[in-house]
């Protein structure tokens, strides 16, 4: 438990409007020893501790920032239990967690932010549009932080939140919350990279180019979605977008971004079934097996990426975040059993392999 006496001796300091000389002179000491205090240089005598509290007109566990220190103690334990349920895809009792959370700590603004995504992704499993009672309440907690927080991460994790969660609800709604995001040029990460050198300017470039080819590939992946496209255009929009993934994991260690991999070489064979191509369907498949499954080897390790754009960057097994309890195999297991677009190639021996390789693997609810 961390004691932050410096910032809070600093406040109370200014609060009172005295000098750090004031103060010395009551406790009878030097002003150099107050300044050292406020460096976090050192800390006062515990028989002087009594003293200062006395003189701020608080208690010694406020001036310790005891309670403080607990609160976030206690905080930190629920967002560890958190990335453990997120890492099993367990969304209800995700959301059982932060609900618990927000009845034990009602005005804390991380709070708030953790329970709106809960809330959120706990309504990916209901069908469009999200049920208006927790539309509701992601509202009235967003609306909150931005009245109110002055914290700026909180305030732009609760507006990327309302915004996702008016998408299709309200679209109009959605703009607005939009709106009040940053300029694409004008953010920290962008800045960031710029102004740092060194090895620290590098691990920060590599963080947002990273960032910038995620987001560019998830782009394109949901192009086909918005509007009626020829195959050419759907099929330029998933190979466009598996092409950026592989040139930025130029060495084939694509970590966490084989779910991606796999996902847009899933939407390829779906073209190309929908074209009866058998050979690029089923070349499509392999892949997406391939990546399915090596996404599922890793993503509960920890390890280093090794290609040169990326080489200062690591996959911690608590960054996965998944919707439901099954993995990648069974998900795609499912929609090769399911999907009729598929029934033209059923019978194909190297089809059957496919599939008999994800259920060797699948793990699910079944």
């Amino acid at each position: 438990m961390e004691i932050d006496l410096k910032n809070t001796l600093r406040t109370l300091r200014r609060q009172k409007n005295v000098t750090q000389e004031d103060l010395a002179n009551y406790l009878g000491i030097t002003p150099q020893s107050v300044g050292k205090w406020e460096r976090g240089e050192g800390y006062p005598d515990i028989t002087l501790l009594p003293k200062i509290a006395l003189y701020f007109g608080i208690t010694v566990d406020e001036l310790l920032n005891v309670d403080k220190a607990r609160i976030e103690e206690k905080i930190n334990a629920y967002r560890d239990e958190s990335k453990l349920l997120n890492n099993k895809g367990d969304m209800k009792k995700n959301l059982e967690l932060w609900e618990n959370a927000y009845k034990e700590f009602p005005n804390d603004f991380g709070v708030m932010v953790k329970l709106m995504y809960a809330i959120s992704m706990d309504s990916s499993n209901y069908e469009d549009p999200m049920p208006e009672d927790k539309l509701r309440r992601i509202t009235e907690l967003g609306e909150t932080i931005i009245a109110k927080s002055t914290d700026k991460e909180y305030r732009e994790s609760a507006i990327q939140i309302l915004c996702y969660s008016y998408q299709g609800n309200d679209d109009e709604k959605a703009l607005h919350y939009a709106d009040m995001g940053g300029n694409f040029y004008v953010n920290q990460s962008n800045l960031r990279c710029h102004v740092l050198s060194g090895e620290e300017g590098v691990k920060a470039s590599q963080e947002y180019l990273s960032n910038l080819i995620r987001e560019a590939a998830l782009t394109a992946y949901g192009i086909p979605q918005k509007t009626k496209l020829s195959y050419e255009e759907k099929a330029e929009a998933y190979t466009f977008a598996i092409d950026i993934i592989k040139r930025l994991y130029s060495d084939g260690n694509y970590g966490f971004d084989n779910y991606t991999l796999a996902n847009n070489y899933y939407r390829l064979a779906h073209v190309y079934s929908e074209l009866q191509n058998a050979d690029k369907t089923i070349e499509m498949l392999r892949e997406c097996c391939k990546h399915s499954l090596e996404f599922d080897r890793i993503r509960d390790l920890d390890f280093d990426y090794t290609a040169p754009m990326v080489n200062r960057l690591q996959q911690k097994q608590g960054d996965v975040l998944s919707t439901n309890t099954c993995n990648t195999a069974y998900i795609h297991m499912k929609l090769l059993e399911e999907k009729k677009v598929f029934d033209y190639i059923r019978d194909d021996k190297r089809f059957q392999v496919i599939l008999s390789e994800l259920r060797k693997h699948a793990v699910g609810e079944e």
